[in-house]
């Protein structure tokens, strides 16, 4: 017998047999990796002199990268035009210039895993408040800054809506919000939107009544919380519905004025502060609630956070899941119109609201902050991250003083233990927004 050939062919069998097991392996693991996916933050570099400060889009290597070291555009990221507004969507990122004619620029991942423009598309002024529907589109809304002539009634709103696979806009709905005709009895004013919610067929839009002349300041013509009610993706005009009970809903800049829970239940906050051009409030800051399936305001749900334990008035807050949400609570409401929006200054204070049980727990770990301008904001495994700027009132006119003296970090947010964790430092002035997209 050839023990040689024998031995050999052993050999070979086993080899074959190892590379069977390993090929196997291999294939397995490429199959169960899920998709980590990549995260991308919108950064806002720091004011050169009085110029208003330069956005990016950067991305990051890890989450880790939000949690230790420091985040820098320098020599990186995608440099944008001016001041921007940030929403993302079906792992898509949207930018939207802040000016009078608006851009608004899409960004994907390529094939390679860079992030790059895949779309744009202009409108005639800039869309300011968005909404992620349920058939993957983005609606966003665009405003204008007052009337030309007030005698006409109210303007319509463009609701421009957009397909969030490739970032196009795919058709312009032109609608009233709310009618006046403009007479002494009923006078025309600007229809400001602060928030949007979808709930199945309907889609719930929270707004201002801002004077004709463009002042900001809703306290001016109606001192009610508003929604108009829309049969949606129809936007067929259903309803009004308004409450007296608080203020008018939502804060200028902000997207989030109403805001769904797990359960479909909507929620929406109320500021009444001066320093958010409310001058003249009367009602407490504090939330309403719309049933699921109901399109009328809870009559017996009022939470008056004003007045509640912690509590104080909101000048933003975002619904984080679990029936909880973060807020900024206004430490100083005597510092004047516009004061809080201020790049830098100890204004605010971060707390958990539990909507259904109405309590306010003041989050542990973030001195008084600022912080004028936060997208959506990023939750992931339940745990919230934000960007915070922790110093001293600036010296000069708001928004465009001296903040030189501030520093801004990621602040990782557990809401079940309203604690606060410091983390990367932002060598800039802040991080408005934080998404987590896939190619």
């Amino acid at each position: 017998m050839n023990t040689k050939r024998i031995n050999w062919s052993k050999s070979i069998l086993l080899l074959l047999t190892i590379s069977i097991i390993a090929f196997s392996c291999k294939s397995d693991d490429d199959t169960v990796e899920p998709d980590k996916g990549q995260y991308v933050v919108s950064f806002q570099a720091n004011p050169i002199g009085q110029n208003r400060p330069v956005d990016y889009l950067l991305t990051l290597p890890s989450i880790e990268s939000l949690t230790t070291g420091e985040i820098s555009v320098e020599g990186k990221g995608i440099e944008l035009k001016g001041w921007n507004y940030f929403h993302g969507a079906n792992n898509t990122i949207f930018t939207t210039q802040y000016t009078a004619s608006g851009v608004t620029t899409a960004y994907q991942l390529n094939e390679a895993g860079k992030l790059t423009e895949v779309n744009n598309f202009s409108t005639p002024s800039a869309p300011m408040n968005f909404i992620n529907t349920d058939d993957k589109k983005m609606i966003a809304v665009e405003l204008l800054g007052s009337l030309d002539d007030p005698s006409k009634g109210i303007p319509n709103r463009d609701f421009n809506i957009i397909n969030t696979d490739n970032g196009m806009l795919e058709k312009k709905v032109n609608h009233a919000i709310d009618s006046n005709d403009g007479k002494n009895e009923g006078p025309a004013y600007i229809p400001w939107v602060t928030g949007m919610v979808q709930n199945g067929g309907k889609l719930f839009v929270s707004y201002h009544k801002l004077p004709a002349a463009g002042t900001y300041n809703p306290i001016q013509v109606e001192e009610k919380a508003h929604v108009a009610i829309f049969k949606y993706p129809s936007f067929e005009f259903e309803k009004l519905i308004e409450d007296d009970r608080t203020s008018p809903i939502g804060t200028n800049g902000h997207v989030n004025g109403i805001e769904k829970t797990e359960n479909g239940d909507i929620y929406s906050y109320s500021s009444s502060a001066t320093t958010c051009a409310l001058a003249g409030a009367t009602k407490p800051s504090g939330i309403l609630k719309i049933k699921n399936g109901a399109t009328t305001f809870d009559p017996d749900y009022f939470f008056d956070v004003e007045n509640a334990t912690n509590g104080g008035k909101i000048f933003w807050m975002d619904y984080v899941g679990n029936n909880k949400a973060l807020a900024r609570i206004i430490l100083d409401d005597t510092i004047g119109p516009w004061g809080v929006y201020n790049e830098q200054g100890p204004f605010f204070k971060l707390v958990v609201i539990d909507l259904v049980q109405k309590t306010v727990t003041d989050v542990q770990g973030l001195s008084p902050h600022a912080n004028r301008y936060t997208a959506p904001l990023f939750v992931e495994n339940g745990i919230a991250y934000l960007s915070s700027r922790v110093g001293g009132m600036p010296i000069g006119p708001p928004v465009n003083g001296d903040i030189k003296d501030g520093t801004s970090h990621i602040y990782i947010v557990n809401p079940e233990t309203a604690t606060a964790t410091k983390g990367a430092k932002i060598n800039g002035l802040s991080i408005k927004g934080i998404f987590k997209i896939s190619n």
